[in-house]
């Protein structure tokens, strides 16, 4: 398993490298385009998405059941092969999709490429006008033009057990909670009184390591001007971090482990940093966990995730592809969705006609979407780029270890510089 593993990653960089190679510059975009309308003025034709991600089988059934001449083929390939497949078949030019999605985890080495159609010389300036700021910006390439356009937003929050917190935090309130956990220094200072209160059997939240993905968007870029920026920000964090760790606040469960999953479930943690995408962890077989949980924010506003869709820039289908993406755009679509999976929308005027009605079964009659938009409104509008997420998740891993072996900040730091420059010797040290 491990030689399979090894051996994916290694063609994965490969074809990657191979890719962004090839991408010095956007060719003007040579391919004619087939009429997506037939003489009735009807959508007609056939489209081909590749994508990870199951739910786009309804995003494409809604389509063609708004469009009954155009027949959507949707592929989905597991997510450890679909980058290596999706690769492979752009190099290639054989078999290459219409449409194809990107994961937030690795636009930023797609979002330049050759590969992209220019969506905003197809009219997509208007389709994300209205967008929440920062969806809007991650399908952004660095000449600004729109490459990549998604459909919903990925706000996180403090997930609860209503019980459980009335029992160690006095409130089931999301309001108050907010407001006794609106600092670091006050979730220091709760978490103790927790882990006292339970005799070390139950801890306030899951893992120091939230503090990252929490603060992973509300700092400066890693790299400016060819240089790796390291924001004082994160020295401040590791600091907290530290006081975090040491003082048992957190369960020490990283995310999305089945200890992590577990916790959520049975309330050994009484506050689990959540993405509003992510509550199919939560057990709700035959509505056990109706009304069960609440929703507060964080310190500062956080997103994990996304999935973005582009087009094909040689796809003979141009138009109908580009009709697909400005159905997913359109507030019929996300309202549906909405409904549907609970995904948060990346159209602001969705969120806005729903903000005093949308209520889910797991959070009863809290109005989670209030949550969720003063998040997302406030987040910086970043543009991806092909080293944020790598050199991110390098400093999760260091600052990790770190952590775990007391080690100082000074150290940690030129341990984080050198794996930087020997991954990326183009960039210069600070």
């Amino acid at each position: 398993m491990k030689t399979t593993t090894v051996w994916r990653t290694s063609i994965a960089i490969l074809l990657i490298a191979a890719m962004l190679v090839g991408c010095g510059g956007k060719d003007k975009q040579s391919t004619a385009s087939q009429p997506a309308r037939n003489a009735s003025g009807e959508l007609e034709g056939n489209l081909v998405v590749w994508t990870f991600f199951d739910q786009v089988e309804d995003m494409a059934a809604q389509f063609m059941k708004e469009n009954p001449k155009v027949k959507v083929e949707v592929k989905t390939f597991p997510g450890d092969d679909y980058q290596t497949k999706l690769l492979t078949a752009l190099q290639s030019g054989q078999n290459v999709p219409d449409v194809f999605d990107l994961e937030r985890s690795y636009i930023g080495k797609f979002i330049d490429s050759k590969y992209l159609s220019d969506l905003s010389a197809m009219g997509a300036e208007d389709l994300v006008a209205n967008y929440v700021p920062y969806v809007q910006a991650l399908g952004r390439a660095s000449d600004n033009t729109i490459r990549a356009v998604s459909d919903h937003s990925s706000p996180g929050g403090f997930w609860y057990i209503r019980e459980n917190a009335q029992k160690y935090l006095g409130t089931d309130d999301p309001d108050q909670i907010s407001d006794m956990v609106n600092s670091w220094d006050k979730i220091i200072a709760l978490g103790q009184k927790v882990e006292q209160q339970s005799q070390g059997q139950v801890h306030l939240i899951s893992n120091s390591g939230d503090l990252f993905d929490i603060e992973a968007y509300n700092t400066e870029p890693w790299v400016k001007d060819g240089k790796l920026n390291i924001d004082p920000k994160w020295e401040q964090y590791y600091t907290i971090q530290q006081q975090i760790n040491d003082n048992n606040v957190d369960a020490k469960l990283s995310f999305m482990s089945a200890g992590w999953g577990n916790a959520l479930n049975d309330g050994s943690v009484v506050l689990t940093t959540m993405p509003a995408w992510a509550s199919f962890m939560i057990d709700n077989d035959n509505g056990a966990a109706k009304g069960k949980y609440g929703v507060a924010r964080t310190p500062e506003g956080y997103y994990n995730g996304g999935t973005y869709r582009g087009i094909y820039r040689e796809s003979p289908n141009q138009e109908l592809a580009y009709e697909f993406i400005k159905y997913i755009a359109g507030e019929k679509w996300q309202q549906h969705n909405l409904e549907a999976t609970g995904n948060m929308p990346g159209n602001a005027k969705v969120y806005e006609k729903n903000l005093n009605t949308f209520t889910s079964e797991i959070t009863g009659d809290q109005k989670v979407m209030k949550v969720y938009y003063d998040v997302v409104k406030d987040l910086p509008a970043l543009q991806p780029d092909k080293y944020s997420e790598e050199i991110l998740s390098t400093w999760r891993k260091v600052a990790k270890e770190g952590i775990t072996n007391h080690t100082d900040y000074a150290a940690v730091l030129a341990n984080f510089t050198k794996q930087v420059q020997n991954a990326f010797p183009e960039i210069q040290a600070p």
